[in-house]
């Protein structure tokens, strides 16, 4: 037994550097990609947080992967309801970043006014303004994520609706078909219904009009129950399988909705080549990149994290 203890000694060493060479290893939890090469977090810890549909969880899943790639430690805080809500939570030091976009704080948190059409004169006004608030701006996105009205194609074309003007009209000459879906935020914000309805000259009865889940909107709108027309965004990816068609705002009154990741300033002090993320993957988020991501969650039934993932991974960007 004694001339076995040398032997045990090694194979119990053998183990131990083992365990420490695994542990090592799985420090960060997304293998790195060119991001890593660039940028190190090792030590730092973040957290991410993003808004309740398809695409904010897309982005911010991406955000976390990408992040652990670089070596952080990450706090989960994706699929928060409402955008005031994620918005107070950067504020407050609850979350230290998550993607906005360029009209929705424009309009809803900085309270302008004015309608800026050109989406890079809209991005530079907004980082501008909101870097009084201690909050830094990204590299924006070329997608622009605006809000539409959308019909089911064949409908539209039925009623010879291209425009929301054209559905003004409709709901002027007392249309049974006129008919509206909206979720619950859009009823209230800035950049809403009531300025939609007043920018159209629109008025809606109780009966046209119909209050509920974003995520429900689609649905309805397939079916034309109970609405024919419903609020929608220009990249959701279930507009294309459900073939539904976005009306031409021919007055201009949404913003450019371009994204952009939003962190707090005093997390860019010390971090400030966290804006090598902006500058690595916004790029790439094209309106056509954007909807089919979306599309593969809504449509395809795969989780926002492997989506965001499998697309980094084929960027090189995480391995």
């Amino acid at each position: 037994m004694p001339r076995l203890r040398p032997a045990l000694v090694l194979l119990t060493t053998l183990v131990a550097v083992l365990a420490l060479a695994g542990c090592s290893s799985s420090e960060r939890l997304t293998p790195p990609g060119s991001l890593a090469r660039e940028l190190d977090l090792t030590g730092q810890t973040l957290t991410v947080g993003g808004k309740e549909f398809a695409e904010q969880i897309v982005l911010c899943k991406m955000t976390i992967a990408l992040l652990q790639s670089t070596g952080a430690t990450v706090v989960d805080k994706c699929d928060t309801k409402g955008s005031a809500n994620v918005r107070a939570a950067l504020s407050s030091g609850q979350i230290d970043m998550y993607w906005e976009y360029t009209g929705t704080a424009w309009r809803t948190y900085l309270s302008q006014e004015s309608t800026i059409a050109d989406p890079r004169v809209l991005y530079d006004a907004v980082r501008a303004a909101d870097a009084g608030n201690q909050i830094t701006w990204l590299d924006p996105t070329p997608f622009n994520n605006t809000y539409a009205v959308g019909v089911r194609t064949d409908v539209a074309q039925r009623l010879r609706v291209r425009t929301i003007s054209g559905f003004a009209t409709l709901v002027r000459a007392g249309s049974s078909e006129a008919t509206l879906c909206v979720d619950q935020e859009f009823t209230g914000r800035e950049d809403g219904l009531q300025g939609l309805l007043a920018t159209y000259d629109i008025t809606l009865g109780d009966r046209a009009l119909d209050t509920r889940e974003i995520d429900q909107i689609y649905g309805a709108v397939a079916t034309q129950n109970p609405c024919t027309f419903g609020e929608v965004f220009a990249t959701d990816g279930r507009l294309n399988p459900l073939r539904l068609s976005t009306l031409v705002d021919d007055r201009g009154y949404f913003l450019p909705y371009n994204a952009a990741l939003t962190v707090r300033s005093d997390v860019m002090a010390r971090a400030p080549r966290l804006a090598l993320l902006g500058r690595m993957v916004a790029p790439t988020l094209t309106e056509q990149v954007m909807r089919g991501l979306n599309e593969r969650v809504s449509a395809g039934g795969r989780s926002p994290d492997e989506v965001a993932r499998s697309f980094l991974r084929e960027q090189g960007l995480i391995g």
